[in-house]
């Protein structure tokens, strides 16, 4: 028994990572999914893709909405709570909607 949990023990860890390089995700070594650039002006970089449009999910990948950050409209990772957001961004409200987003901490 022992020597078959063994091998998922050692995989589960790799697993929990989850993908790095999706919108919003820290940056800080450039690396970012297709599609998507490295915003290293904003707190641990921040995979970004531009948008135009503050509300609204059009253009935007799955579960991220249009929003402010700083003087910039980019796609941000939509949230419940303040634990769904990386340190220096925090789940605020976002203008003409009734869901929140992780914009950069002013």
């Amino acid at each position: 028994m022992t020597r078959r949990l063994f091998p998922l023990l050692a995989v589960l860890p790799l697993l929990a990572c989850g993908s790095s390089g999706a919108v919003g995700d820290t940056c800080d070594e450039g690396v970012c999914d297709e599609g998507l650039s490295c915003r290293k002006d904003l707190p641990g970089g921040f995979c970004a893709q531009e948008c135009t449009a503050e509300g609204e999910g059009g253009g935007c990948p799955a579960d991220t909405l249009c929003t402010r950050q700083v003087n910039m409209l980019l796609c941000s990772p939509v949230c419940d709570s303040q634990s769904d957001c990386r340190e220096s961004y925090a789940c605020n409200g976002v203008s003409n909607t009734r869901l929140k987003a992780c914009q950069v901490k002013l």
